[in-house]
C-alpha cells in the first residue's frame, strides 16, 4: 500500500496496477481467473512481480537476515520471466545496492507455487519474490501475526519493487529480434543474426515501430552460454544494426535493450532459438 502511495505521485508511461488475489491457497484461483482473462483480451502485460512470503527475515531454525531477497523465474534460461529476474538484478542493486537480490533460476520453491504461476502458463513475464529465511512453522497456522513480521525487511524489498517496476514503466518497449519468413511454402519465425558477408562477423539487427519519443538509442548485450547473466553491455546508438567484427554467433548469447534519455532500459530480448520440435519417424 505504501508502495503505491508513493508511485502514484509521479507520471509514468505505461500503467502499473497493484493487485492482491483471492484464493491463493484454494488453488491460485483470483490470479488463474485474471491471466485467462488478460491473455483472452490480449492485454500488454510487461511484468508481473509476485510478492509472497517477504514479510520475515528469521527462519524456523533461527537464521536471520534481512539484505537478500529471492527472486523466482521459469525456465528457460532466456524466458521472459528469466530476463525479467536479470532485470529485477540489475536495477535493484543499482538504486538501492544495500540489498542484494538474489536470482532463483526456477519457477518455484519445491512442490509449491504462488500468484505468478497462472501468468507463467498464460505467456507472461512474471517472477516470484520471497525471504529466503522462511518460518514454517508460523505459515497458514495462528502464529502467522503482524508480531512475527519484519517490517523494516518488507520495507527493503518494496524499494527493490519499486527500482524494477519504476524503471520498466518509464522505459521504452523492447526491440523485436525476430520475423516470419516463408520457407517451403510455411511461415517460420527466425532470428535477426547472421554471420554477416564475412560469415565470422556477428550481425545483430532488431525492429521497433513507433519508437518512444525520448529514445536514446539501443544497448547490445553478452554473455557466455554459460553464464547467469549478461556480462558486457555495448551501446550502439540509435541504430537497428550492429556488427561484432570476428565474434563468433555459436559461442555466446546476444541481447537487445532500447534506452531512453534517461538511461531507462527495456528487458533484454535475447537472440536465442526456440526448442527443436520432435519429428515422427514412422519404422516398420
Amino acid at each position: 500500500m505504501e508502495l503505491a502511495r508513493v508511485l502514484s505521485q509521479y507520471q509514468f508511461e505505461k500503467t502499473l496496477v497493484f493487485i492482491a488475489f483471492a484464493g491463493e491457497e484454494q488453488g491460485l484461483l483470483g490470479s488463474t481467473l485474471y491471466a485467462q482473462k488478460a491473455h483472452k483480451e490480449n492485454q500488454k502485460i510487461e511484468a508481473v512481480l509476485n510478492n509472497d512470503i517477504i514479510g520475515s527475515d528469521v527462519s524456523g531454525s533461527g537464521r536471520r537476515e534481512n539484505r537478500r531477497v529471492n527472486v523466482f523465474s521459469e525456465d528457460p534460461p532466456d524466458s521472459l520471466s528469466r530476463q525479467l529476474a536479470r532485470y529485477i538484478r540489475e536495477t535493484g542493486e543499482r538504486y538501492f545496492p544495500s540489498m542484494r537480490v538474489d536470482p532463483v533460476f526456477r519457477a518455484d520453491r519445491f512442490g509449491r507455487g504462488g500468484d505468478h504461476t497462472p501468468f507463467n502458463q498464460e505467456g507472461f513475464a512474471a517472477v516470484r519474490f520471497s525471504s529466503p529465511q522462511e518460518n514454517f512453522a508460523n505459515q497458514h497456522s495462528l502464529t502467522d501475526t503482524f508480531a512475527n513480521t519484519s517490517p523494516e525487511y518488507v520495507a527493503r524489498v518494496a524499494k527493490v519493487n519499486a527500482a524494477a517496476a519504476a524503471s520498466l514503466a518509464w522505459a521504452p518497449r523492447s526491440p523485436v529480434i525476430s520475423e516470419l519468413v516463408e520457407r517451403n511454402g510455411q511461415k517460420v519465425t527466425t532470428l535477426l543474426l547472421t554471420r554477416g558477408t564475412t560469415r565470422y562477423d556477428a550481425v545483430l539487427r532488431w525492429k521497433h515501430e513507433n519508437p518512444e519519443p525520448d529514445l536514446a538509442g539501443y544497448a547490445v548485450l553478452i554473455r557466455s552460454t554459460t553464464a547467469p547473466f549478461w556480462e558486457r553491455e555495448i551501446y550502439a546508438g540509435n541504430v537497428t544494426e550492429y556488427t561484432l567484427p570476428d565474434v563468433s554467433i555459436d559461442e555466446v548469447v546476444f541481447g537487445v535493450t532500447a534506452v531512453d534519455r534517461d538511461g531507462n532500459e527495456s528487458l533484454v530480448s535475447a537472440y536465442v532459438q526456440a526448442p527443436r520440435q520432435k519429428r515422427t519417424i514412422a519404422t516398420y
